[in-house]
């Protein structure tokens, strides 16, 4: 499958030739975490659930008026992939279920590599996401990486989207900023597994699909107002499918369905 890169830059500079930091080759990576997820359950010495609609947190819809309930059932392990499934199911004012997996306070990291083969979801309303956000950190100072998001902006499943967000606390509209691209197929990634992934370093950050590099980002990219955030803190790791409230589910939109995790790999740079 052939996969295109475009240029989607929103609310920052990003250079139309995509240049290349220092970045280590790849045999100066070495393995330091990974879920083959070959067990009958979850690892919960990896992986914690987020349950519910984020009210505990005080960010009701998950700070993004989301329109899923989330659900431990929903993430199963069998025959060494994890599945999320979105169900079209009551609970309480929620019409929809998916599951939300974190490696939150288990295991986090900052910079090398982290990828992971998923086979995404079909379907208008359906947001999944590969992403990381900084320990005991507070949005958007303390930035957030999207290592894969599809569906959140309306586009067709053939597109593929990565950002990386930072800003000023206490969160107004006004300050917050990202950078993001995208990579394009003519097919839907949804039909196949795909590598995801981001190689991370001081003052870097840059993104692939099935090892292609897709674009990059430095401080430079960013309003000068605002500080990098992505040489601090430690990193953990979310894998979740939302519903997204800006593009809902239609009529032609398959309940349940799925998104695959074949596995999930951390590299640190040796």
């Amino acid at each position: 499958m052939k996969i295109f890169f475009s240029s989607l830059t929103f609310c920052g500079f990003l250079s139309l030739i995509l240049t290349s930091c220092d970045q280590p080759a790849p045999n100066e990576y070495g393995l330091v975490w990974e879920d083959e997820f070959n067990g009958s359950t979850l690892d919960n010495s990896k992986w914690t659930h987020q349950l519910g609609d984020g009210s505990q947190f005080g960010l009701w819809g998950w700070g993004n008026g989301e329109l899923q309930y989330y659900k431990q059932e929903n993430t199963t392990v069998a025959e060494g992939l994890a599945t999320i499934t979105v169900k079209e199911e009551s609970v309480g004012d929620y019409n929809y279920t998916s599951s939300r997996i974190t490696s939150k306070d288990k295991f986090s990291f900052r910079y090398g590599k982290i990828e992971a083969r998923i086979k995404t979801l079909d379907g208008k309303g359906f947001w999944p996401a590969f992403w990381l956000l900084p320990e005991g950190g507070e949005w958007p100072c303390d930035g957030e990486i999207d290592i894969m998001e599809q569906g959140h902006t309306g586009a067709s499943s053939n597109v593929t989207t990565g950002a990386a967000h930072l800003g000023n606390c206490p969160y107004d509209a006004g300050q917050h900023q990202y950078v993001s691209d995208a990579a394009t197929t003519p097919e839907s990634f949804a039909n196949d597994f795909h590598i995801y992934g981001i190689q991370w370093g001081p003052d870097y950050i840059s993104w692939f699909v099935d090892d292609e590099m897709v674009f990059q980002v430095s401080p430079e990219d960013y309003n000068s107002n605002y500080v990098w955030p992505f040489n601090d803190s430690q990193w953990y790791i979310i894998l979740n499918v939302a519903i997204t409230p800006n593009y809902p589910p239609n009529n032609q939109t398959l309940f349940p369905s799925e998104m695959q995790i074949d596995w999930v790999r951390v590299f640190s740079i040796q």
